[in-house]
């Protein structure tokens, strides 16, 4: 085959060139395409000065450079990489309809833009609003809080580091509330009515059985006893009826553990939530049906329930609030606020009655203890009033209970009243009236109490409680105060876990840290067990049911605390039948001023030989050691010196006195004795 030369081949693309136009190059295709977008701007109303999430999408043919961010002409932000955010906030004078703007851009600088608005809410209802724990306070920051209205999504905001939302600004209507944060279960509120006023919630998660699972609570149907006719609304004289069913379409986790309903306040378990007076129904469905559970027809009061009602509703008809609370598998709570109207024709409605009498308010802290929405511990021969094993909470629970005496006519009902400033009082809850002539002197055996659990308690703020007795007329108890105690954090320090050659008689010894917490003392019990033989026994021992031998430990507080001068210290035992007195280092008890059992008030420990309490122990043998009860108590010399505060680390059943409500928590301690 002949070959072309370099001149042929040069000259015949001089030809193909002309051909095609000359030596001109060709002109590059022009990017006319526009991008697309769209905008949403959530929430879709939110309260002058709140924040607003503006969350674009984008696409071009090319490709997109950047999303602009407008309020009307105003530049917000940029974003050059999806998805395309930006977060802003209302002007605090701001009314109407607010316009957001997203303005895409690709290379060429073909633009396109989307609009969304959100409303500004400008009426003049005001939700406050807190997100507690199931232990009855212990705040949940950064719960995402979604507000509801005809069952859309109307606005959402966040739970703050006290786990406390506002949402101001709503116009007059009926809500629905959703508590959501990873790794709780979720808690809805239906049923919030909204007018001009104030409305106080609170919302309760605890720690999911299963995080992966939906946080969506049971959906309930609420009628009468007929099932047809709805319990909204509805009137009733002397008893309440009704039903409630969940629905079919419900995506909560089944079972359904518990339903709770009550009048006047959201339903818990007697140990944190209860009254000697109120009465609460409780219904535990049907574990392994697989139809949608209901109640059946229910009618209130019954044998169960006596005082359902007592307490609640007039001869004209009291406007009311029934509260029922459903309790799924997951640990998701659904609550229900239902509106109601009850006339109650009860003759202790025209009773006249006196002042009840001797009220005094104990606060309790507790470092761990059941949820109070937990119903009741299940296991074969358990108190029934228990917290279930699984409850443990995360920090520290604060409730207060009231006790008093009343001894005249039994009121139609006792109001309790509350007070954060000492004079001005608001009621908190109401329970049935009643009389009972036994009033010990000894407060925690009073006959009438109610338990405040409310999440506003607050740690070192005094509050002022008092007892209404209602019936043709009102007549109000004493005052009396209490000042919740800090979380009382005992350690033990000797035997030291895991040592060996301890002496038969050992010294232990206890870090009690009360002072730190505004304490005036502090009592314990302890446990030692033969790991060899498993006897064991407590020192300083038991005595009687309901309640437990401790020794007690205090520091000086001075005249104002616990009459022990400042440096001193004071160790006796209480609770059993014949009491000790081992140190008093000032002479206020025993004049001889013992020091048996020494008090370190540098290092704030307490030393006490096994001596003092019980006879040697075995040699070469293994024993455990905890602290089967510790607890942290202040005095109140301007009511008798009363104990008015307690704040416990470990307490062995919610049927022991004094600490009503709590659970074992124990530090073990293991040790080899030595030789003979």
């Amino acid at each position: 085959m002949k070959r072309s030369s370099p001149l042929a081949f040069l000259a015949l693309t001089g030809l193909l060139l002309t051909a095609c136009g000359g030596s001109e190059t060709p002109q590059a295709n022009k990017d006319t395409t526009k991008p697309t977008v769209t905008l949403s701007a959530a929430p879709k109303s939110v309260v002058p000065g709140g924040a607003v999430t503006l969350t674009a999408a984008a696409s071009d043919d090319i490709g997109v450079t950047k999303v602009s961010f407008y309020q009307g002409n105003t530049l917000i932000s940029e974003d050059t990489a999806a998805p395309y955010e930006a977060t802003t906030t209302v002007s605090g004078t701001a009314s109407g309809t607010v316009t957001y703007r997203a303005v895409a851009s690709d290379a060429a600088g073909n633009t396109a833009e989307a609009t969304d608005t959100v409303s500004v809410l400008t009426g003049k209802g005001v939700i406050q609003g807190i997100v507690v724990d199931q232990n009855i306070g212990a705040p949940v920051a950064g719960s995402a809080i979604t507000v509801m209205s005809g069952g859309k999504p109307f606005t959402s905001l966040t739970s703050g580091t006290d786990g406390t939302f506002t949402l101001s600004g709503l116009p007059a209507g009926t809500y629905d509330l959703q508590a959501r944060k990873a790794g709780l279960a979720g808690f809805d509120l239906h049923g919030l009515i909204i007018a001009d006023n104030t409305m106080q919630v609170r919302l309760i998660q605890r720690p999911a059985f299963e995080t992966s699972a939906t946080t969506d609570g049971a959906k309930l149907t609420l009628t009468r006893a007929d099932g047809k006719t709805p319990l909204a609304g509805a009137t009733f004289t002397d008893k309440v009826d009704f039903q409630a069913t969940v629905t079919a379409d419900s995506n909560h986790v089944g079972p359904v553990r518990v339903m709770y309903a009550q009048l006047g306040r959201t339903p818990g378990t007697a140990g944190v939530a209860g009254s000697s007076q109120d009465s609460k129904w409780t219904f535990s469905p049907v574990q392994d049906a697989l139809t949608p559970p209901t109640s059946g027809a229910v009618t209130l009061p019954d044998a169960a329930n006596p005082n359902f009602v007592k307490g609640f509703g007039s001869a004209a008809g009291e406007a009311l609030t029934m509260q029922v609370l459903a309790v799924d598998y997951n640990y998701n709570y659904s609550l229900y606020l239902v509106p109601i109207t009850l006339k109650n024709t009860s003759a202790a409605a025209g009773a006249t009655v006196t002042a009840p009498k001797s009220a005094a308010a104990v606060a309790y802290t507790l470092k761990q203890e059941g949820a109070w929405t937990t119903p009741y511990n299940t296991l074969p021969g358990a108190d029934a009033s228990a917290p279930a094993g699984d409850a443990a909470p995360n920090g520290t629970g604060v409730f207060v209970e009231v006790r008093w005496c009343n001894a005249d006519a039994a009121p139609f009902a006792f109001d309790i009243e509350r007070s954060a400033d000492g004079t001005t009082f608001a009621k908190i809850g109401t329970v049935a009236g009643g009389t009972n002539k036994d009033c010990s002197d000894n407060q925690l055996s009073r006959p009438f109490f109610y338990r405040d659990n409310s999440s506003d308690l607050t740690v070192g703020k005094t509050f002022t409680y008092r007892v209404v007795a209602r019936g043709a007329n009102s007549v109000a108890s004493n005052t009396t105060q209490t000042t919740p105690l800090a979380q009382f954090l005992p350690k033990l320090l000797g035997p030291a876990d895991e040592v060996t050659g301890v002496a038969l008689s050992p010294t232990f010894v206890i870090g009690h840290p009360q002072l730190a917490i505004g304490a005036d003392g502090a009592g314990y019990n302890l446990q030692l067990r033969d790991l060899f033989s498993g006897s064991g026994f407590n020192l300083p021992g038991t005595q009687g049911a309901s309640s437990m031998a401790v020794f007690r430990v205090e520091e000086g507080t001075g005249a104002t605390g616990n009459g022990v001068p400042a440096g001193q210290a004071l160790v006796l035992t209480s609770g059993l039948a014949t009491n000790s007195v081992f140190t008093d280092t000032a002479g206020v008890l025993n004049p001889a001023k013992p020091n048996l059992a020494p008090v370190n008030t540098a290092a704030h420990t307490v030393s006490l030989p096994l001596a003092l309490f019980a006879a040697p122990l075995q040699p070469l043998r293994p024993y455990k050691w905890q602290m089967y009860g510790g607890y942290a108590y202040k005095y109140l010399p301007a009511e008798g010196n009363r104990v008015s505060a307690y704040s416990a680390y470990a307490w062995p059943s919610s049927a022991l006195q004094p600490i009503p409500a709590t659970r074992p928590l124990n530090q073990n301690f293991d040790f080899i004795t030595g030789t003979q």
